[in-house]
């Protein structure tokens, strides 16, 4: 089986009144999505958001803004320079990008760092690194123009290494309808739509909506690499320790990360059974908490 690189590149922007962006049209979204070397497969819609299933990850737009997720080795800032073209820096209100430390660096096409460069020349922003070099690590580049986030913004990102056991197994050339069947990944949380993806030979992607709220899973279970993310703006508050539980539970990693993300609080994980390795504080100068 080929290697496939799961840890993904995010990037998320929030725009400013006068511009909406579930009203353009959806061949932008599809062009948008191709300047990463991607695709979209499938999409479910809510009053709020739009979720597009992506051959490598999501894309999820609402009116005020946009969320691009993308793995393997996908051009994720050539997508976001084609973003900020269409709507202008002017109105961007903030904007977030991640880079997760990848399995095989050396088969990107750019590195965090080429990435930021190139986006520096579009909007004023500073770098962190969250974690050890030599160890798990999240790159983040944040603009740094005022912005006030609402007070209930909040994004969890659970991300996951060396599933153990029969969980690798489920994600391999199942039906998308057993995977739900075995693993309740539809259910995380109540009420939501859900679309979902299995690939050939292995592999896994769901998004799911509720209004305003989502939440997205991508699977990777090759032997070499097995990695899962988990992504949702649902305002757990608390319930975050139970519900980070819940999903460790269905895959059942043997180590992971948690990003937090909220306007006004850092939260202190402690999760049975497994000991922190680290824990890293950032006030992000446009209103986040990280």
């Amino acid at each position: 089986m080929s290697f496939f690189e799961g840890s993904e590149k995010k990037i998320e922007f929030g725009v400013k009144s006068n511009v909406k962006l579930r009203s353009f049209d959806r061949s932008y979204w599809v062009d948008l999505v191709a300047k990463a070397r991607a695709q979209i497969l499938s999409e479910i819609s809510s009053d709020a958001c739009t979720a597009y299933l992506l051959s490598e990850s999501s894309l999820f737009v609402w009116d005020d803004r946009m969320l691009l997720i993308t793995c393997g080795t996908t051009t994720l800032s050539e997508a976001a320079h084609f973003f900020i073209d269409k709507v202008g820096e002017d109105n961007i209100d903030f904007m977030i990008f991640e880079r997760k430390n990848e399995y095989m660096p050396h088969l990107q096409h750019t590195d965090f760092y080429e990435d930021v460069s190139a986006l520096r020349k579009r909007i004023k922003g500073r770098a962190f690194r969250f974690g050890k070099p030599d160890e798990h690590h999240l790159f983040l580049f944040h603009s740094t123009q005022k912005y006030q986030p609402d007070p209930n913004d909040c994004t969890i990102e659970i991300l996951m290494y060396d599933l153990q056991g029969p969980a690798r197994d489920v994600f391999t050339g199942k039906p998308c309808v057993d995977i739900r069947k075995i693993t309740n990944v539809d259910a995380i949380f109540p009420g939501f739509k859900v679309d979902d993806f299995s690939f050939s030979p292995c592999g896994y992607s769901l998004n799911a909506l509720r209004g305003s709220d989502y939440y997205t899973i991508h699977v990777t279970p090759q032997e070499q690499g097995s990695y899962v993310s988990f992504e949702s703006n649902v305002n757990l508050d608390e319930n975050i320790t139970n519900s980070v539980c819940r999903v460790l539970e269905i895959f059942r990693p043997k180590m992971f990360d948690v990003a937090i993300f909220k306007p006004d609080q850092h939260f202190d994980l402690d999760i049975p059974g497994f000991s922190v390795r680290k824990r890293v504080r950032q006030t992000l100068q446009n209103g986040y908490k990280v």
